[in-house]
């Protein structure tokens, strides 16, 4: 890996223009962040752009920008390699581009571990399941990218910061229990240079920013029966602990608070969960490591790589990726903005979870479906990931979260998965299995009705609105086949 990335830095500094491409999730955005700041360092002219997926449709998009602006360098990050064929393509040849790097580290689409056979004088792919690594744990499209900026030059070393946030955004610190591999390194780093500091903690969303009472009010991973969306019960929660809520006139937020006033909150919220939860694996991650942004302003969302990392899913899932960029970048009109999108974005969330709550969920064989023609599909994923989370849906088989509601009124229906971790270890991929089922699509209909991508436990999935019944039964069945086991 170390050879690409040099050989990627090398095409970086000798590069006149860049044009830089990456997804509208916490982890694109915060990759593109870092590659922007990188380029910005190294006094290259450059533009960057956020795309919500590359598929048949966007790809002519990312080739007249191209053609528009004339780079010589194309830079993708946080998606490529499931889209190599797209790239060769309809960029690989283009006149003036002299080099590709992609920046990914979503599973290739053939699977195949190892180098990859492209000519690395012209395109270089840098993606750690090719270097016997995981990308859904070991490290992130920001993470990639960070080592890139390394390389480039050590004084990127403060864009750490916003590796571990954009993997922070993929949730790949095992929801609070912390970094492996590549990660934890990048953590270290961080920690040692004075960019950030872990600190075990409360992990719910809101540490640094939420007074008290809304804390709990607006809690959802996990959901506290009786305690969110239940103001007074919230109040009563820490008048009945002796917790002051406020000190003067000012509203107290969980940092605010000492080491035995948290102890005590801490074991307030754990007996609330154990008394309605069967499962007492549902406390588990209540606790955990906590990542601070040292050199961000305390008590605003930017403080938190949690809550950071939400502010920028927010601006994405809005369809506002850009100001998520620009607020990584320390814009101070952006971040004005992003946390107005995040207000938005929750409002969304807080709706489909209750829309979710009335209507329910449909059971195939092998999955739950969650069919909702309001949640847009920038946030579908989302829902239906905390959806499990809260237990408004069993975790004990995959969850399919369906969005007519798409990014430019597409018409292709929206598809996201996801799989709790027992799953996998049982032997249930969710990238693979939709991957499998668009190549049948595809190829029975001898035409484009599916494209698909992703991670064993998260994964995605565009399909023609037609097709949407054939896709679930076909899924449903290869499901069922591998829980049967």
């Amino acid at each position: 890996m170390g050879k690409l990335l040099q050989d990627a830095a090398i095409e970086v500094k000798s590069a006149k223009r860049v044009f830089a491409f990456s997804h509208i999730d916490a982890d694109g955005i915060s990759a593109l962040a870092i590659i922007s700041l990188m380029l910005e360092r190294e006094e290259k002219e450059f533009e960057w752009k956020n795309v919500h997926q590359i598929n048949s449709e966007s790809i002519l998009q990312i080739e007249d920008d191209i053609r528009e602006y004339k780079p010589d360098l194309v830079i993708f990050s946080d998606f490529g390699t499931g889209q190599m064929s797209l790239i060769e393509e309809h960029i690989l040849d283009m006149k003036g581009v002299n080099s590709i790097v992609v920046l990914d580290h979503h599973l290739p689409s053939n699977d195949v571990e190892g180098e990859a056979d492209y000519d690395h004088s012209k395109l270089i792919e840098i993606n750690p399941h090719q270097h016997g690594m995981s990308g859904s744990y070991d490290l992130s499209g920001a993470g990639t990218a960070f080592l890139l900026a390394l390389f480039v030059s050590p004084n990127n070393v403060d864009l750490s910061e916003l590796a571990i946030v954009g993997a922070t955004g993929d949730l790949q610190d095992y929801y609070g229990r912390g970094f492996v591999g590549l990660n934890k390194e990048i953590v270290e780093l961080g920690e040692d240079t004075g960019f950030l500091e872990v600190m075990r903690d409360l992990t719910f969303f809101g540490i640094h920013t939420r007074p008290l009472p809304y804390l709990l009010q607006y809690a959802t991973d996990p959901y506290l029966p009786g305690l969110t969306g239940a103001e007074e019960a919230c109040y009563a929660f820490f008048q009945d602990l002796d917790i002051d809520m406020k000190s003067g006139d000012e509203w107290r937020v969980w940092v605010d608070l000492e080491p035995e006033e948290k102890q005590q909150a801490i074991q307030g919220i754990i007996q609330v969960v154990l008394e309605h939860y069967s499962d007492p694996r549902v406390a588990q991650g209540i606790i955990g490591d906590t990542i601070v942004l040292s050199q961000r302003p305390p008590k605003t969302e930017m403080r938190s790589a949690k809550e950071f990392s939400t502010l920028l899913n927010a601006c994405g899932r809005n369809r506002r990726p850009e100001v998520g960029v620009r607020v990584c970048m320390r814009d101070p009109e952006a971040f004005s903005e992003g946390r107005t999108l995040l207000q938005q974005h929750r409002a969304n969330l807080a709706s489909a979870l209750r829309r979710l709550e009335e209507d329910g969920f449909k059971e195939m064989e092998g999955m739950y479906v969650v069919d909702d023609p309001e949640t847009p599909d920038t946030i579908i994923g989302i829902v239906i990931g905390m959806a499990q989370g809260s237990m408004i849906i069993p975790t004990d088989l995959p969850v399919i979260g369906i969005s007519r509601n798409t990014t430019d009124d597409s018409p292709l229906a929206k598809l996201s998965g996801r799989a709790h971790k027992r799953l996998v270890k049982r032997g249930v991929n969710l990238k693979e299995v939709f991957v499998e089922v668009a190549d049948i699509l595809n190829e029975k209909n001898e035409t484009l009705i599916a494209e698909a991508g992703g991670h064993p436990m998260a994964a995605g999935a565009f399909i023609q609105k037609s097709h949407l019944d054939e896709f679930l039964d076909l899924a449903s069945s290869r499901f069922a086949k591998r829980l049967g086991k």
